[in-house]
This record gives structure tokens, sequence and C-alpha cells, in this order.
């Protein structure tokens, strides 16, 4: 078996761990793995309580995404205090997006704190397209399991037009609905979504300034893209 490392693949294998004791006699299945990716986190004694850099929102001064920074992407963002970027491998994309269901894009960078390896912010990216950013999202959001509510908005960053979704899934092992939102952009160097996730709503909405400062300081960059 292929040795598999960092947060991410690490977290979704923590999370199929949980699902499979919470199924029970379920067969594992197309279900299950949904459930691993977003769905079965951790239980929330093991959530830290709090997590001043992401409620602060403070800019560490690093950029994601120029050229020679640890994530190459179509756009650049500041990263929020405590919070570090990883790039992710070709290998641990493909086991994100086999265990997400998302193939519409790739994972491409993967933000988080020490403490924080499930509730984080991901960035996936594709080849430059003449889709609209609403219909890369629309088309990111369509592979979105449990899905039950959304609600999109036109805005802009860095001088580019963009469109942000409030979305909420439900579980319906947890049975708990869980606030997301995402951001999918279009650049002459590719297309992006940057997605903040979050064990529950609670915690999600702490993390929100982190996506605020990645929307207040994003710009395409003139580098190679996705």
């Amino acid at each position: 078996m292929r040795r598999i490392t960092g947060g991410l693949v690490s977290a979704a294998l923590m999370a199929g761990v949980l699902t499979g004791c919470a199924s029970g006699d379920d067969k594992a299945g197309k279900t299950d793995k949904a459930e691993a990716a977003g769905k079965a986190e951790p239980s929330k004694s093991a959530a830290p309580s709090s997590a001043p850099s992401a409620e602060s929102g403070r800019g560490s001064g690093t950029r994601v995404g120029d050229a020679g920074s640890v994530c190459d992407l179509p756009m650049s963002f500041e990263t929020a205090e405590g919070w570090t970027a990883k790039s992710m491998s070709a290998g641990d994309a493909a086991f994100l997006g086999s265990v997400t269901e998302h193939k519409s894009l790739k994972g491409t960078c993967e933000l988080d704190t020490k403490e924080r390896v499930i509730s984080r912010m991901l960035v996936w990216t594709g080849p430059a397209t003449d889709s609209s950013p609403r219909k890369v999202l629309e088309t990111f959001m369509a592979e979105e399991q449990y899905l039950v509510e959304s609600a999109y908005k036109d805005i802009k960053v860095g001088g580019l037009p963009a469109v942000e979704i409030v979305y909420k899934l439900n579980s319906p092992k947890l049975r708990e609905d869980r606030q997301q939102r995402a951001l999918a952009l279009t650049t002459p160097k590719g297309v992006a979504v940057i997605q903040l996730r979050g064990f529950d709503t609670a915690e999600h909405q702490s993390m929100l300034p982190v996506f605020e400062l990645a929307k207040k300081t994003m710009s395409a960059v003139s580098g190679a893209g996705a």
C-alpha cells in the first residue's frame, strides 16, 4: 500500500475510520466515502475550543500562490497568522478526489493550523476555461454530497469577477446541518475554488477571518498557473 502522508490525507483517513465505526454493519461504499471526506469529523471534544489566529484574521505576511511559493496557483493571497500552506502531491490530490468525489477540479493546496487538520481551507484548481466563475462553482457544487441549502453572490476579488457561495451540508449519520462556503474565480492562468470547511457551523464561522483575509489580499499571478 502506498504510504500516505500530510495533514489532509491523515485527516481523511481518520474521518474514514470514524465513519466505519459509526456505520456498524453498513457496507463500505460511495456514501461512506463521502461521509469520510467532510461529514464524519472527530468528536467535538477533540476540536480546540478556540483559535485566536483564525478569529483575529491577522496576516502572516506570507503569500501563497506566487511563483516560488509552497503552492503554485493561478492567483495568490496572504495567509493568516498561525496558518500554514502545504502543496498536495499528485497522489494525495487523487486520493482527495476519490474521497470527496470532486472531479471537475483537483486539490492543489491545503491551509490549516497544527490543531486544525480537519477544519481547513482548501484550494482546488483547473486549467483556463471560457466558463464563468459561476459555472465553475455550480459544477463544483453539483459534486457535493448532501447539499441542502445554498446562496450564490457575485463579487470581485483582486479586481477579478468571482462568485461566492454559502451553503449547508447535512449528514444522514450525524444528523446536523453544517455551514460551509466557497469562492470561485477564473484567470488567464487557470480557475480556482477556495473552500472553507469546518467541524461544525460555529467553528466554520470562527475561521471566517482567514477566508476574508484571502479575499481581501487576493490577486492574479503572472507566473505559471494550474
